[in-house]
């Protein structure tokens, strides 16, 4: 006959000091283990993360590079323009800020701006590359851009355009137009000028200038092509006024000249 104790779950366990049985939930117990110590590891993590956190977040910045090929702006100034921007610290510091504080300065074209971890702020510049002098006082960049500058000579020589606000992109446009249809010829646009009317003139290097009206301009300029192939006189001729529906009207700038053109005209 089987005891009272050989009947007992294997999980059983005697109580010696008082000879009773107990049942241990082993499972339970486990489970509980397992709970405390993922609450601490997540506890651990969470410290660890807001300690670094807290510490990227008084991270100051030691170190500003700023590079780029670039002629006319200084790096140094720059460097000292971000100083007060970049105090914020590394996490802190808007770079979007910087981008647009740094692109409204003469010269820049465009800023990258990056985080170098653990403590870099590396900046790029573009410089801008001018296509055209505009006005008294500015350039055209090579998407038709206005941008204002000191006057460089280096630049003196690009063509000079000339016309209202907002009309820069459509002149700049014009320009590459007139210059490729005026190639056969020679001749070196210096300066294109847009009036309020919408009238279109152009000065040579030569100083030859045409009127050309505020229409039919490629049709016109063929017609001065014609006048030019007939060995028109540029070293005598001032003017060459299109702005008609038919031939043209020159305009010479020796006096004795065009008289002799006058008489000549007149004994045919």
């Amino acid at each position: 006959m089987l005891s009272s104790d050989a009947r007992l779950p294997r999980r059983a366990t005697r109580n010696a000091s008082s000879g009773h049985m107990t049942t241990a939930p082993v499972s339970r117990l486990r489970r509980w283990v397992n709970r405390s110590l993922l609450a601490t590891g997540v506890a651990l993590v969470s410290v660890g993360l807001y300690q670094g956190g807290t510490h990227l977040s008084a991270q100051q910045v030691e170190r500003l590079t700023v590079m780029g090929d670039v002629q006319h702006i200084d790096i140094e100034e720059i460097q000292s323009r971000l100083a007060p921007r970049i105090a914020a610290g590394f996490l802190a510091t808007d770079l979007t800020d910087l981008r647009h504080e740094l692109e409204s300065l003469p010269w820049v074209y465009r800023v990258n701006t990056r985080r170098r971890w653990p403590a870099e702020i590396e900046v790029t510049l573009t410089e801008q590359r001018p296509l055209a002098r505009w006005g008294e006082g500015g350039y055209l960049n090579h998407e038709g851009q206005v941008f204002a500058a000191t006057a460089d000579p280096i630049y003196q020589d690009l063509p000079l355009l000339i016309g209202p606000d907002g009309a820069e992109g459509s002149l700049m446009r014009r320009y590459q137009t007139l210059a490729g249809l005026l190639e056969p010829t020679g001749l070196q646009i210096n300066e294109l000028s847009l009036d309020s009317l919408g009238q279109v003139a152009v000065r040579f290097d030569s100083g030859l200038s045409l009127l050309l009206g505020a229409k039919d301009i490629s049709h016109r300029v063929t017609r001065f092509k014609r006048l030019w192939e007939e060995r028109l006189p540029a070293q005598t001729v001032a003017i060459v006024d299109l702005r008609y529906e038919y031939g043209a009207a020159v305009t010479f700038s020796d006096a004795e000249l065009a008289m002799q053109g006058a008489q000549n005209r007149g004994e045919g």
